[in-house]
């Protein structure tokens, strides 16, 4: 232990030197966080409509347009401008949920209407599998949906369930269609 000890003392770290647990609680409830407050919008068309405003702002909208022909993944750049929403207080974490989707369309509607047509919509879009690896992927789909035998009917204890009440269970009627 006095190896570590001295490790930490030589790069000038106290390990003792961290929050106290429950201490985000304990802040002034007179002067809340952003994201403590009420949130700015409570409707996903007036906070897409910011969020539309923001992105062709003169100054950023060529910055987003660079970030798209430099195929930044528009989920990053969709999640980036929804957690800052957050941080500021303009939505709450369940409206940015719900923006998540009108936001990368947003991205999208924009990249093409600039001519932009090879940006990426997630990071791994660009992976791409070999013949051999496809092949197996659709061997391995193809087994898990081959029918398989019929279990054999398993007895129910009668002491978990009664056979009074398991006399009573009749099948299903098929659905239309079913035979």
């Amino acid at each position: 232990m006095n190896n570590l000890q001295d490790t930490y003392e030589a790069n000038g770290i106290d390990p003792f030197d961290a929050p106290i647990p429950g201490e985000s609680l304990t802040s002034d409830p007179n002067t809340p966080r952003a994201w403590e407050r009420p949130p700015e919008f409570t409707d996903v068309n007036e906070a897409l409509k910011d969020i539309f405003m923001q992105i062709t702002e003169d100054g950023t909208y060529q910055d987003f347009l660079d970030m798209m022909r430099e195929e930044v993944p528009l989920d990053m750049i969709t999640q980036t401008i929804l957690f800052r929403g957050y941080m500021v207080g303009k939505w709450n974490t369940d409206m940015m949920f719900l923006l998540v989707e009108p936001t990368l369309y947003l991205l999208i509607a924009l990249a093409e209407q600039n001519g932009i047509n090879d940006y990426l919509v997630y990071a791994e879009e660009n992976d791409e599998f070999s013949d051999e690896e496809l092949k197996t992927m659709v061997n391995e789909d193809i087994e898990r949906m081959k029918p398989r035998a019929p279990k054999k009917p398993m007895k129910v204890p009668e002491e978990v369930v009664p056979n009074s009440l398991l006399s009573n269970i009749k099948p299903a009627k098929a659905m239309e269609g079913e035979e």
